[in-house]
């Protein structure tokens, strides 16, 4: 409570004790024959009381005040924060939040478009336009929550759930929750309300339903597991027919250098080539046996080695 909220019971508090002090005082002169000052006293203190007290209003921080009158009815003009001077006995005031407050609805029984039963519980986030306050207190009343604010939440809530499947219903909470605001949003700036946000509390689901998509979720991780197994295997083969190729492959050319090489050799033999190889490993023996013709020796085998199966 601010102080300000504190000014008319202190006034109050003041003028009524006024009013007994002088009163005993009156009483004590009347009882002893002597009227004096006393008895003005607490005529003048109950006309204070009377009178004053009532004249004067407080508006809490974070309100606006609405004005009644018995002769004009409400006042189109809010009162401000703080105090306010009215006319004792013939205006009343009413003080209307404008802070941010929060709503619930109640529970909203729906179907989803896939027609599965879900109960949803939704909030919302609202304040009151300052400029607005005695609009919407003469329009609706001091109970606009439960007579225009409500209704529309549960109603907009309602319809926006039959707009989503139920197995989608978890991923599409934020937008279902975007439907509803944007919806109140336009139902509900005439009155004066600027809906803030919109949140879905919770939403229960038929547990025939929930044990589906359990069955249902269960068969797909199954299904994706065998998927990746396969996938794997998959891997594996193409590894290995990858290994088999690149092996072949090494042969090949492993194969293909090595008979190059024995080309080039066999074209690098010649018979002059064979003559300084005999000459350089030989051992000075002369030998027994000689291959060729009378015009020319070609090969000189020793007696008694072995060559390919034949002994000279």
């Amino acid at each position: 409570m601010t102080y300000a909220a504190l000014i008319q019971p202190v006034l109050w508090l003041i003028a009524g004790g006024a009013s007994v002090f002088f009163s005993a005082r009156a009483l004590l002169a009347w009882r002893r024959k002597a009227p004096s000052r006393s008895i003005r006293g607490a005529v003048i203190a109950l006309l204070a009381a009377f009178v004053v007290v009532p004249a004067i209003g407080v508006v809490p921080a974070g309100h606006r005040g609405v004005v009644y009158s018995w002769t004009g009815g409400v006042s189109p003009s809010e009162r401000g924060e703080g105090v306010t001077l009215l006319i004792p006995w013939l205006q009343h005031l009413t003080k209307t939040s404008v802070r941010t407050q929060k709503v619930f609805s109640s529970k909203v029984f729906a179907q989803s478009l896939d027609l599965q039963e879900i109960t949803v519980v939704a909030s919302v986030n609202y304040h009151v336009r300052p400029d607005y306050a005695a609009e919407l207190y003469q329009e609706v009343g001091p109970q606009y929550q439960s007579t225009v604010i409500q209704p529309a939440l549960f109603q907009r809530t309602k319809a926006a759930v039959g707009l989503v499947k139920a197995e989608n219903f978890a991923s599409s909470r934020s937008g279902l929750a975007t439907t509803v605001q944007e919806q109140l949003e336009s139902q509900l700036a005439g009155y004066g309300i600027v809906v803030e946000y919109v949140n879905i509390e919770d939403a229960i689901f038929d547990p025939a339903f929930v044990k589906a998509v359990k069955r249902k979720v269960i068969a797909e991780q199954k299904a994706m597991e065998q998927e990746n197994l396969i996938a794997a295997q998959d891997a594996i083969k193409q590894q290995t027919i990858i290994k088999a190729q690149a092996t072949a492959q090494a042969i090949q050319i492993e194969a293909t250098a090595q008979a190059k090489a024995n080309l080039k050799i066999a074209a690098s033999v010649t018979p002059a080539l064979l003559r300084w190889r005999w000459l350089v490993v030989w051992n000075g023996m002369l030998p027994s046996t000689l291959v060729g013709d009378s015009g020319q020796v070609s090969l000189f085998l020793p007696t008694g080695e072995s060559y390919g199966g034949y002994t000279p």
